[in-house]
């Protein structure tokens, strides 16, 4: 049989919500609410939408996902009862006048209460080891049912139409960039739940639950859509999240520490060995034969490896832990990762043969590894690897620059090392495991996001509202550098916002976003980056002598030229600098005036520093500008400062803002400022305001 005869084996997936898209379900504060009706989206190798009923049919379920401890103390309590009623129960069958004496003996009723007690106590201690080690900090309960309603095809769909819907609507990247996998043919669907009473009781104690998507993919495989569905009893009026930045996770980082502690002791054992060979007027030759620079470098008193070596992955276990005590507060409701997610996709450890016929998969991405530190799966036993922990609230997520790179770059170009803590000798450790091609390193491939599309968040531009909060995600783009020059000194530069992207803008403003309600905007590319000096060119234009005192960005905050009585106009860092170093490369003027007129905190990574920008008004003649005015007037004032420090509370940051901020890496630092990482900025939303947008450290 020929392989167009043979008929094709039906394969679907649910691809959205997934762990970096979830869908949001509200449930009312006294949980009187069971029953919910929600639609998800389908990609599937047929067009026949009842083969694909017929394949999700009595497959699909939701796995809630409950903190360990709480579900531990449930099941001890429901132990309890069970065992209690039995030993009350078999007092029941016992002969009338056996039950006469008990009710009439203390000394029977009080044996009877020490059985009870001693039961009690033998459930305990067989749990109590589970409590306390806590091996496992999520528990995953009873699988509830999924009932179809019906399935109906899809058509893709621009993110600028109408009815374009965040969650139902299949990408036209799909299909040009096959990225699926030959699964083209896309479906709405429609279903049911109802949640058990365990659901309640975690949400009588938790603000919310998250639930895996389980399915059947094909006859061999079964899916799971981790962490994709959350019901909340939130009413998003006072509530709080977290956003984070360039990650940089790669399977790689958990090796180095590895491979070089071993490298120094063979190296040291060497030495020794060398010494003991030598003799007295060898060893003083080859001391007065040091190169002075030399000498003192090895004079440095440098920390121990294991407190300066810096390991991405390990700052997203540590920062995943942290976020869950918060968790378990109360205190955060979602985190936001504003891409570079993964250092670059195929694993560094692939061989040239098999990256060539990998096709991007999955398994032998750093995308994989991203999910298992998200999920506490498969966690490396190597030296320096921290113990993780599964993350217990929602992510959103959107993909930055490297999420884009296919393959791995070397560390010891143009000292990029140093970012990782380690120093010139000890990155020839890596000489054998890490060596990289410097034309493979900087090129780019939509396909590099394969396993990120299929397994974490098919959505590269999407929009959430809860409540009255406005949450925008736009992908910024690739790298736009030329050379490998522009990799290595890590110049900041994305290929920018799409046409496509602005009508998107447009179509929310429209539709979407209401007077009075609190919008943010999340990218991965800052809208703002100014270089740090004003440029020779315009010192030249401007007459300004290299010696002149404010020509640095940090001689411009604001709150600065209020101190010395100077106009604002002073201040404005636009007219002095170059504020699109590498920024958003096109359509920046109707991002800024979309800034400017809806948003009032937009979020970035991207450069590894902590910067943070407000955009003022703009005035003629001493008169506030109106919008068609705008063009004509050179638009918008931008200010420089770090405000998340200065205005802490809503009315002034109402008052003062908007604010366009890039925050600080969880990864890596940057490449002029290493120690500058493991920053996350905490947002605080009160009354469905902005609250506090201040940045905080995983280690400080």
């Amino acid at each position: 049989m020929n392989d167009l005869s043979r008929p094709i084996l039906p394969k679907a997936i649910i691809l959205n919500p997934n762990i970096g898209h979830p869908l949001f379900l509200s449930i009312d504060k006294k949980l009187k609410l069971n029953h919910f009706e929600t639609v998800f989206l389908c990609a599937s190798n047929v067009n026949d939408a009842n083969e694909v009923q017929n394949k999700f049919n009595g497959t699909l379920e939701l796995v809630p996902l409950f903190e360990s401890k709480w579900k531990l103390r449930q099941l001890i309590e429901e132990e309890k009862e069970t065992r209690l009623q039995k030993i009350k129960d078999s007092k029941k069958e016992e002969a009338f006048w056996r039950r006469l004496l008990f009710k009439i003996s203390k000394k029977r009723r009080a044996s009877f209460e020490e059985d009870i007690g001693a039961e009690h106590q033998r459930i305990i201690e067989r749990y109590e080891k589970e409590l306390k080690e806590g091996r496992e900090n999520a528990i995953r309960g009873d699988p509830i049912k999924i009932t179809l309603i019906n399935i109906e095809p899809a058509s893709i769909t621009g993110i600028d139409k109408l009815d374009f819907n965040s969650y139902q609507t299949p990408a036209e990247y799909y299909k040009k960039q096959e990225i699926l996998d030959k699964l083209n043919y896309f479906f709405t669907v429609h279903l049911q739940f109802d949640v058990t009473d365990s659901i309640g009781d975690y949400l009588k104690v938790y603000n919310f639950i998250m639930f895996d998507i389980h399915h059947n993919m094909d006859l061999e495989r079964d899916r799971i859509n981790y962490h994709s569905v959350v019901i909340s009893k939130s009413e998003w009026n006072t509530f709080n999240f977290v956003h984070a930045t360039d990650l940089h996770i790669a399977e790689r980082n958990d090796s180095i520490y590895e491979i070089v502690k071993n490298w120094l002791k063979v190296v040291k054992k060497e030495s020794l060995e060398e010494q003991k060979k030598e003799g007295f007027f060898s060893k003083l030759s080859k001391f007065f034969q040091r190169i002075p620079e030399k000498l003192q470098e090895t004079q440095i008193d440098l920390k121990p490896l294991k407190k300066r070596f810096v390991n991405p992955n390990n700052n997203f276990r540590a920062f995943i832990k942290l976020i869950n005590k918060e968790v378990l507060k109360n205190n955060v409701e979602f985190v936001v990762l504003t891409g570079d997610l993964i250092d670059f996709a195929i694993l560094s450890t692939i061989s040239k043969d098999s990256r060539k016929s990998s096709e991007f998969s999955y398994n032998v991405t750093n995308w994989k590894i991203f999910k298992n530190i998200v999920l506490n799966q498969d966690t490396p036993d190597k030296r320096g690897v921290i113990k993780g922990e599964e993350l217990l609230c929602p992510i959103f997520t959107i993909p930055g620059n490297h999420d884009y790179r296919p393959y791995h770059y070397d560390l010891r170009w143009g000292g990029l090392y140093k970012k990782i803590g380690l120093n010139a000798n000890e990155a020839l450790a890596l000489n054998d495991k890490y060596l990289a091609n410097p034309i493979t390193a900087i090129t780019k491939s939509f396909r590099a996001l394969k396993g990120y599309i299929y397994e974490i968040n098919c959505s590269l531009d999407y929009f959430l509202k809860l409540g009255q909060n406005n949450f925008i995600f736009l992908n910024s783009g690739s790298d736009s550098f030329k050379n490998l020059r522009d990799l290595i000194s890590g110049k900041p530069s994305v290929t920018g916002l799409s046409t496509k992207q602005i009508s998107f803008l447009l179509r929310l403003k429209n539709t979407q976003l209401n007077p009075g309600e609190t919008t943010f905007l999340f990218l991965h590319g800052p809208p703002i980056n100014p270089k740090n000096s004003i440029s020779l060119l315009k010192r030249v234009g401007k007459m300004i002598s290299k010696d002149q005192v404010l020509t640095e960005i940090s001689q411009f905050k604001e709150s600065v030229f209020q101190k010395l009585g100077l106009t604002k106009a002073k201040a404005r860092i636009d007219e002095e600098f170059n504020i699109q170093f590498g920024t958003i490369s096109s359509h920046w003027e109707d991002l800024i005036d979309f800034c400017k007129n809806n948003v009032i905190l937009t979020l970035s990574g991207h450069t590894h520093e902590l910067k943070e920008f407000r955009l003022g008004t703009s005035k003629a003649n001493g008169k506030e500008t109106s919008e068609s005015e705008i063009e004509q007037y050179q638009a918008i004032p931008i200010y420089y400062d770090l405000y998340s420090e200065i205005y802490t509370n809503a009315k002034d940051i109402e008052n003062h803002g908007p604010f366009i901020v890039q925050t600080p890496a969880l990864g890596l630092g940057g490449y002029h400022n290493p120690k500058l990482v493991g920053g996350f900025r905490e947002i605080h939303i009160k009354n469905r305001k902005l609250d506090s947008f201040k940045v905080k450290f995983i280690n400080r």
